[in-house]
């Protein structure tokens, strides 16, 4: 039979660990809620072909819905991948309160940058702000999944699981490095068509990149299985 005081300090950590979650899941549905909110219903005047007009101004909108469907699957993602990590997570301390919170300081810019870029995604200078609010997000998880994942600190299954330690370091790196790029290559002189396309497609990458990423693994466990 387990002493009293253990099993009331054990609930407590549990609780604390759930109120993390809790707080970062209510975090992540503000910032998605925030991205439609900014989407404004068009205002027509009354005219003899009021639907012509509506459809007009529901075109014009095309932009704004592009950014929210854009930003909703990289928070969703995003989202995904910190269920995913505390799902394997089972201690806390000061440290990890606080790089979950760095995390979600970016997630809430989210509603900002993807607005900006929505009116004003012409500029590149205005995709290198939205690159880098996503990118530094990307960079923050990878600071989560080392942190937590250290044999050192125990604070999860992954530091028992070497292949799956580097398998999540590769995938956020890679991740965020296609972040930085698309930035990066926003930054470069005006004037060429393909540098804005580069820098605002290159995203269609990440799919393909964690790809890869899952099949080296696989390559790894396989390779490791017949030694």
């Amino acid at each position: 039979m387990s002493h009293p005081s253990h099993d009331l300090f054990e609930n407590r950590k549990q609780f604390q660990l759930e109120r993390l979650i809790l707080f970062s899941d209510a975090v992540f549905a503000i910032a998605i809620t925030l991205l439609v909110i900014e989407i404004r219903v068009p205002q027509i005047e009354h005219s003899s072909d009021t639907i012509a007009d509506l459809s007009h101004a529901l075109k014009e909108k095309g932009p704004e819905f592009f950014g929210f469907i854009l930003s909703f699957a990289v928070i969703g993602q995003f989202w995904t991948n910190h269920h995913r990590l505390f799902g394997q997570v089972n201690g806390y301390n000061n440290t990890l309160l606080w790089l979950n919170l760095h995390m979600l300081f970016w997630i809430v810019l989210v509603p900002f940058t993807s607005g900006l870029n929505s009116h004003y995604g012409g500029l590149h200078m205005v995709w290198t702000i939205y690159s880098f609010n996503l990118f530094m997000i990307a960079l923050a998880l990878v600071f989560l999944y080392r942190y937590v994942s250290s044999p050192k600190r125990n604070l999860s299954d992954l530091a028992h699981d070497a292949e799956a330690r580097k398998t999540a370091r590769y995938r956020g790196v890679s991740v965020a490095l296609v972040f930085l790029a698309g930035g990066l290559i926003a930054l470069l002189p005006q004037g060429s068509k393909w540098v804005f396309n580069v820098s605002h497609y290159i995203y269609f990458l990440i799919p393909v990149v964690l790809i890869l990423v899952n099949r080296a693994s696989r390559r790894r466990i396989r390779r490791a299985a017949k030694k």
